[in-house]
């Protein structure tokens, strides 16, 4: 048994397990926080705790008990041991050094405060409200796996956490949404270790791949010709707002995000040169990433069904903002009632809401189109405001000229769309 520091001063116990338990399934040691970076308070608060693992090593029975079950009740036992630290820093409460386990509910009220103190660390980061609530959601599914297996937070290890990937392998959902449990989980951890509540990090070395039963390209749907024909050429369509009908071509001729679209100002746009710009100029206005910042030509098919006459009858009402659409929540989500509008047009038409695609997929139409044209991969990305995957034209290229970007913008012909 020995004390050290970590890098920012804390003190930790280490106790190894013997070589005979090492060859049963034992952990090669055993470490824990003591939470203070007082030597004193750190050899008072380790004493205890090393005599009841001494005690349950040495009265370990190979024929009567599972590996895995004692390894567990060990370090629960040490998390316990630990919740009676004092937050003064001095000396904890005497113990006995039994060897029986805690209660489930000490270890199930400490896994979940620490979840709730995550997730209200990043309640004060910049990140979506969105975000912040799946993060929640998914951190909480992982407890309740850990629960299910009679596990811990602090007794999970690499091989646990292998049989948690086989279990969201097994799931009925797309590998998508199995990675992202997978690294809000491991994302959780991470913190755990961070903000010293782990001594290490049982993801360290562990790797997992969810893959879909589907190709990339066929994930997220899109629309073909005969969907976007009996869009347009409803009445259903053709009765709405002009906000609502002008955000739909927008999106449908030049592939920009919803959200993109919905917070468009007049002062975005250039009659002049026939240009849009994606910004976050304005207080209310956010973007993705850097790489969705650009200025666009606006399609010649926009400008011929009349958008600029649609923009002057704008700036004659004194409207600020392109469209009538307003941010909604604590994210300012400016998509949100065009979203809900554009699923009713869908539903009144006769698209079913469970085999459409969505507002999003027109941008994925458009992609597809510029693809099957061969366009180059760099150029569509930077016309749809992605990351250049390749260093050379991420790093060192510069952008496309405008002339070029109009060239490429022209080459989107809804009448020519390729069906699959």
């Amino acid at each position: 048994m020995y004390l050290y520091k970590n890098r920012y001063s804390v003190y930790y116990g280490r106790i190894c397990s013997p070589k005979r338990l090492v060859a049963l399934g034992f952990p090669f040691d055993f470490k824990f926080s003591l939470e203070t970076k007082d030597r004193n308070i750190a050899v008072r608060r380790c004493h205890p705790i090393v005599s009841a693992i001494l005690h349950s090593l040495d009265n370990f029975q190979p024929d009567r008990e599972n590996v895995r079950e004692a390894r567990t009740k060990i370090t629960s036992l040490i998390h316990s041991l630990k919740q009676q630290f004092c937050s003064a820093g001095i000396q904890p409460c005497t113990i006995t050094g039994e060897t029986s386990s805690p209660k489930p509910r000490t270890i199930k009220n400490a896994d979940t405060k620490w979840q709730k103190a995550f997730i209200a660390s990043k309640e004060k980061t910049q990140i979506s409200r969105l975000s912040i609530h799946q993060l929640d959601q998914r951190t909480r599914d992982f407890l309740s796996y850990l629960k299910k297996r009679k596990l811990t937070l602090c007794s999970i290890t690499g091989s646990d956490l292998v049989e948690f990937s086989h279990h969201l392998q097994a799931r009925n959902q797309s590998a998508k949404t199995k990675k992202d449990y997978w690294q809000a989980a491991k994302q959780f951890v991470n913190w755990l270790v961070m903000t010293e509540h782990l001594p290490k990090n049982p993801f360290s070395g562990v790797t997992t791949h969810f893959r879909s039963q589907k190709l990339a390209d066929q994930q997220r749907p899109k629309w073909s010709p005969k969907q976007l024909k009996s869009l347009l050429l409803s009445s259903h369509f053709q009765q709405a707002s002009p906000s609502f009908r002008w955000t739909s071509l927008l999106l449908i001729h030049m592939g920009l995000r919803p959200s993109e679209a919905c917070q468009l100002r007049i002062s975005d746009v250039c009659c002049e040169n026939a240009t849009l710009t994606i910004t976050d100029r304005h207080s209310q206005q956010k973007v993705k990433n850097k790489h969705a910042l650009r200025t666009l030509p606006i399609h010649d098919a926009l400008i011929n069904m009349g958008f600029f006459d649609y923009i002057n009858a704008r700036k004659t009402a004194r409207k600020a903002t392109l469209f009538d659409w307003e941010p909604t929540g604590q994210d300012h989500d400016w998509s949100k009632g065009f979203r809900v509008q554009f699923g009713r047009v869908q539903s009144a038409i006769g698209m079913p809401a469970s085999a459409r695609p969505t507002a999003y997929g027109f941008r994925h139409t458009f992609i597809d189109a510029l693809k099957q044209l061969n366009v180059a991969e760099h150029e569509v990305a930077e016309i749809v405001g992605h990351h250049h995957a390749g260093m050379t034209y991420g790093r060192y290229g510069k952008r496309l000229s405008m002339p070029r970007l109009r060239e490429i913008m022209a080459l989107f012909d809804i009448d020519k769309l390729p069906v699959h």
